[in-house]
């Protein structure tokens, strides 16, 4: 067994992969053994050295292939090629018909992609909620309900019906979205515009609608975020300024007609102004747009003295407190009720126009000041497609005052936040023309790399090339046609990796040309292709599978983010495989031949002397010239003669200067440096637990110094909101329905059809009673309560009509010709359809849709206490609570009742975002198990696989920490980003492993430490640096998941930086095997001696 596992352990791995010789074994040069050698490091404190004259991993065992070892006496025959050495070396042999082949079979694909797979990008923001989950199918039906109500309720064929059932509907997020393409002009009926000229629209439900679409101006006091404010909206000056800047703004709409006008122009718009105004003159108007004539900004700031502020805002008080009882008493609606009798109480607010909260902001109520920080104008604006457009675009060309002075600031936008979305879907535009930028620092890095226009120019086309062909795979074959513009991320993230592909393909054969100096082109390429190829799938397996992973999430944006880029990064590998590699080999007969041009290369002018790469093709084009002669000694010592001239050379140059003087630093503080990365490890890692949930569910696309994610944020400080807040959503419990989503999942534009439940059926007594004391059960919860105080469930509504019509002299029709005499309910179970279907035409009940004379759905609507934004464990609570009840309702409900489920848009967010979470945690999961098989299978050690997993988990936890103190939650945007990184991080300690691997036998830890260090050092310096760049590229972009991409790139490859030149070579420096593959070795015998 231990011989068997000897020879095993001598060609443990590719030829290429690993050195034949053990390095310990070669003679020291001088005649000093490396007894002697260890002795004199060990005395004067240095790290033991391995000889000058050892090769390193790749010379002894490859050129057996070429040049056989006949010491023996034998004649040696060179061992035979692996496939893919062999494929190198056709690949060398005909390098113009590889590269010309697969460009333009490359070029065509692409071509055909864009042209016909119809390329467009989707610059909306529809599609970012889960689908396919069960609480999504459940909104999905009952959004589709909501949205067709009216049509399902009035149709008398069953056409409506028959549609919805049979065709997939459009997205009612699209449909939001494309509000604005469904009619370019507006039509205003009289009753309207009479309502608006009459003053009846200031504080309606028209004026705060989002469906109006209105102008709002938002309004903070300088200091309104300080912790001691003293400025006020209410103040004279505050006013003054206001007002001139909603009547600059009302000469803007209304020249460009963008407002609705009476007998005396606009009307003015509601806000504080607009109150202080009618509060001075104490009367009533029947044109309100006569106001600003009547009382100028000079005037009202005049007027307004201190004695006046005061009055006026004891009557704000008044009205405050007022709308804050309505909102938050429960049961409460402005009646008092004393025994049997009913006393109304009137509104005691002493303003002349309704009040609405959006005026006073949410610490208005307790503030003893009596200070306004937040307050907002409404403009009775239009809302057509062409109108808000024009409106947008007088808001980016600042024709809307906003008062922008040292004691206030306003911003702009719609009660329906389209500006916020015109501004979006714009600079998705703007920021993917970024990736100009990114490509070029990306071809400045490989230039200033390679020392080759051409190079860069091959690596470059691999780069480009490669969007349009993932394009052709996400269209043609994965089926996939919704194109979001978050896959735009793509475009710096293959610019970035495909860089680092192109720096290890080219530092790989500029090593294999420095170990086979006088070898061919064929030669070379059968040595470097192979090796580089292997590194480079290494790496751009971990990476592709984190991005596929995250196509776990059931967020069809996230989804097809996932699978394009991930496609990308494989395509990326591909190009340059069937680009880079036979430009490498056209590179490299050139420069044989002798070639100045500089487009082939080029050298710097401080880097003449320590040129390794022009000593090798110095040393080829001698060995060249000797082939012609027929003088060529094609021998083992003529080649290590001509490796020891190189060595010479690279030890001269920079980078292996300073990455060796930076080893014997290291080397020489290994333990304290080991120390201090476990404390900073320890460190980070009690930082980053501090990273927590959000506590809001809103997702902002915009940063904070945008105009119009000010605008959402200051509203969320207004009272108005606050007091929605208190009241809570407003769920339904559907009967009927069928939890599903039939639609394409990654396509917006897709919806659902109508799925009914065939078990429903409430006409049984059984079925009756439980529906009759149903909404009874569930109001005695302290989590439901009944969306308005009159409200009654349609099957209660129903029980009173049955029992006033059954004694009443004159009964309807609908009662006297379908319920045959019914009191109250249950009645009996054929009447049960007619009697109630009548009943609910009769009165309008849309929540009983019935069709072909049966009830189809039932729905019972009740007031939750969350809302969307509120914290993420409110909202998962508040669902539980439903969801346990309604499973205890169904398990005893009788027949025909026994599925009813609730639904509510909050909850739809939370599951969202909830989903969001999970694909973090799964997605995250499958990076690091891949990581761990790639580790594993590069290294064939357990101990690298042990010591690259505290690398990375160094990297994830040093990165988290710096986001903790900038400030970062875990929302679902950084969640994605988490996951994805983990692929991104292994990179660079991936490649360090494999190259400790290199030397075959066994062989001083310090020795392989040492030459991962020295070898895959630059081109991962490299690869960094492009990286940082294209991380500082996207830090000028302005949609906020491209900004934290950046900023998560940028620290991810930081940390991996540091993670693999401290973490994991300080561990391999102390810890390291001298024998990495004899674990897995031992493990493999015995497994198969047991076999």
């Amino acid at each position: 067994m231990e011989e068997s596992h000897n020879e095993e352990k001598k060609d443990d791995s590719d030829p290429l992969s690993e050195q034949a010789g053990d390095a310990a074994s070669y003679e020291p040069e001088n005649g000093a053994s490396s007894s002697e050698i260890k002795s004199e490091a060990r005395a004067t404190g240095e790290k033991p050295r391995p000889p000058r004259g050892v090769p390193s991993f790749y010379s002894a065992r490859f050129s057996e292939h070429f040049f056989p070892n006949n010491n023996d006496g034998g004649n040696a025959s060179p061992k035979k090629l692996s496939i893919f050495q062999r494929y190198a070396m056709s690949m060398a042999r005909r390098p113009w018909t590889h590269m010309g082949t697969s460009f333009v079979l490359a070029v065509i694909l692409s071509i055909c992609g864009l042209a016909f797979g119809e390329f467009k990008v989707a610059i909306d923001n529809a599609g970012w909620w889960s689908r396919g989950t069960l609480i999504s199918n459940r909104a999905s039906q009952e959004i589709l309900v909501s949205q067709n109500r009216e049509a399902l309720f009035l149709d008398q064929t069953g056409e409506v019906w028959d549609e919805l059932e049979t065709d997939i509907q459009p997205n009612w997020q699209t449909q939001t979205v494309g509000n604005r393409e469904k009619s370019s002009e507006e039509d205003v009926d009289d009753e309207a515009i009479s309502k608006i000229c009459s003053g009846k629209w200031y504080g309606s439900g028209d004026m705060i609608s989002s469906r109006q679409k209105n102008l709002v101006a938002a309004w903070k006091t300088d200091d309104a975020e300080s912790k001691v404010p003293e400025r006020s909206v209410l103040d004279p000056d505050a006013l003054y300024d206001i007002c001139i800047a909603e009547q600059n703004t009302l000469a803007a709409l209304s020249a460009d007609d963008l407002c609705y006008k009476c007998d005396e122009g606009c009307i003015s718009p509601y806000s504080l102004v607009l109150m202080a105004r009618l509060f001075l003159i104490d009367e009533d108007f029947a044109d309100v747009s006569t106001l600003p004539q009547l009382i100028s900004c000079d005037d009202l700031r005049s007027l307004w003295t201190p004695s006046v502020q005061e009055q006026f805002t004891s009557a704000l008080d008044i009205c405050v407190n007022w709308s804050v009882k309505l909102a938050t008493s429960d049961g409460f609606n402005g009646t008092i009720t004393i025994q049997d009798t009913t006393i109304s109480v009137s509104n005691p607010c002493p303003l002349p126009i309704k009040f609405r909260p959006t005026l006073v902001d949410d610490a208005y109520p307790t503030s003893a000041e009596n200070l306004v920080r937040y307050t907002t104008s409404y403009f009775a604006t239009k809302k057509g497609n062409n109108d808000l457009e024009a409106m947008y675009e007088n808001s980016e060309n600042n024709k809307y005052d906003r008062s922008d002075n040292d004691m206030l600031a306003g911003v702009y936008d719609t009660t329906d936040e389209d500006f916020y979305d015109f501004y979006s879907d714009a600079i998705v535009g703007r920021d993917m023309t970024l990736a100009i930028g990114s490509a070029g620092v990306t071809a400045l890095a490989m230039l200033v790399h390679t020392k080759s226009p051409f190079l860069t120019m091959m690596g470059l086309f691999q780069i480009i090339l490669s969007f349009p062909l993932a394009y052709f795979v996400y269209y043609f074959v994965g089926g996939v046609f919704f194109f979001p513009f978050l896959n735009f991320i793509g475009i710096f993230v293959v610019f970035a990796l495909g860089a680092d592909d192109v720096f290890v393909a080219v530092d790989k054969w500029k090593n294999a040309r420095n170990e086979l100096p006088s070898g061919t082109t064929e030669q070379v390429a059968a040595l470097a292709l192979p090796d580089a190829a292997y590194s480079m799938l290494l790496t751009s397996l971990t990476t592709a599978v984190a991005f596929f992973g995250t196509a776990i999430c059931p967020v069809g944006p996230i989804v097809c983010f996932a699978v394009f880029v991930g496609l990308l990064i494989t395509l990326d590998y591909l190009m340059n495989i069937l680009l880079v590699f036979p430009a490498l080999c056209l590179y490299d007969k050139w420069k044989i031949r002798g070639s100045r041009n500089m487009c082939v290369s080029f050298n710097w002018c401080c880097g003449k002397k320590d040129d390794t790469s022009k000593a090798s093709y110095e040393i080829a084009q001698r060995r060249s010239a000797e082939d012609a002669r027929g003088t060529t000694l094609t021998t083992l010592q003529a080649e290590n003669n001509e490796r020891k001239e190189l060595l010479d050379v690279e030890h001269k140059a920079f980078i292996h200067r300073m990455l060796d003087g930076y080893y014997n630093v290291l080397h020489k503080y290994r333990w304290v440096v080991l120390l201090v990365c476990v404390a900073g490890m320890c460190a980070c890692i009690v930082v980053a637990a501090q990273l927590s949930l959000p506590t809001s569910s809103v997702v902002a696309l915009l940063p904070p110094s945008n105009e119009y994610e000010r605008h959402r944020l200051w509203s969320q400080n207004l009272l108005s909101t606050e007091l929605a807040k208190g009241n809570g959503g407003v769920a339904s419990i559907a009967f009927g329905l069928t939890a599903a989503d039939t639609g394409d999942h990654l396509n917006p534009d897709s919806f659902t059809t109508l799925v009914l439940d065939d078990s429903f059926n409430p006409s049984s007594e059984e079925a009756q009673k439980f529906l009759l004391g149903f909404c009874d059960r569930l109001f005695a919860n302290d989590f439901a309560s009944p969306p308005k105080n009159d409200y009654e469930c349609p099957i209660n509504r129903f029980d009173e009509w049955l029992k006033g019509q059954s004694s009443s002299e004159s009964p309807s029709d609908e009662y006297v010709q379908n319920c045959t005499g019914a009191s109250s309910v249950p009645v009996p179970s054929e009447v049960f359809n007619p009697c109630i279907i009548g009943w609910s035409k009769l009165v309008g009940e849309s929540f009983v849709l019935s069709n072909e004379g049966r009830v189809k759905i039932l729905e019972v609507r009740s007031r939750t206490t969350v809302v969307y934004d509120s914290p993420f464990s409110e909202l998962e609570e508040e669902w539980n609570k439903y969801e346990n009840w309604l499973q205890q309702e169904r398990e005893s409900a009788p027949s025909g009742v026994q599925k009813p489920f609730h639904s509510d848009i909050a909850f739809y967010w939370f599951d969202t975002n909830r989903q969001m979470l999970r694909t973090a945690y799964g997605a995250a999961g499958i990076a690091l198990i891949c990581a761990a098989v790639v580790l594993f299978v590069s290294s064939k050690s357990f101990i690298l696989t042990l010591f690259a997993g505290i690398s990375i988990v160094y990297v994830l936890v040093a990165a988290t920490a710096c986001l903790v103190g900038l400030g970062w939650e875990l929302g679902f945007l950084e969640s994605i980003l988490f996951a994805i990184l983990i692929g991104i991080s292994c990179d660079f300690v991936i490649h360090f492993g494999h190259a400790y691997t290199m030397y075959s036998g066994t062989v001083n830890r310090h020795y392989r430490s040492n030459f991962a260090l020295t070898h895959m050092g630059p081109s991962i310096l490299a690869a960094a640096l492009t990286t940082f760049a294209a991380a500082v590229v996207m830090v000028f972009t302005e949609i906020t998941f491209f900004r934290k991409f950046a900023v998560m790139l940028f620290m991810t490859i930081l940390h991996s930086t540091l993670g693999c030149f401290v973490v994991f070579i300080v561990l391999c420096d102390c810890f390291g095997p001298s024998q990495p593959k004899m674990g897995y070795y031992t493990m493999r015998s015995k497994l198969c001696g047991s076999m």
